[in-house]
């Protein structure tokens, strides 16, 4: 199985039968994609944080990502990754304080 095939996978075991329409992930790590705009913050955020709590590991999932991009000569999007994050982040730390 490809490595890029792997994180796709692993988002289909934690969504089950939901198959997230979005497996790809670029509604929470390419800010400048169709997917991102079509999806609220406050829905990224769930969808991160039922992520995690599946047990994946950020840390791996996002280097996944970048180097599916990256085999795909897509690096534009995988650059755009920590652009990302930090947005995710922000926006977790406003709602946390509000």
């Amino acid at each position: 199985m490809n490595q890029h095939l792997d994180y796709e996978f692993r988002i289909d075991k934690i969504f089950g039968i939901e198959l997230y329409k979005h497996r790809t992930l670029r509604t929470l790590f390419d800010p400048y994609s169709t997917e991102w705009g079509k999806t609220a913050m406050d829905e990224k955020l769930k969808i991160l944080k039922r992520i995690v709590d599946g047990g994946e590991e950020l840390n791996f999932l996002i280097e996944d990502y970048k180097d599916r991009y990256i085999e795909q000569n897509q690096n534009h999007i995988a650059k755009v990754a920590e652009e990302a994050i930090c947005n995710l982040l922000a926006a977790s730390l406003k709602n946390k304080t509000e």
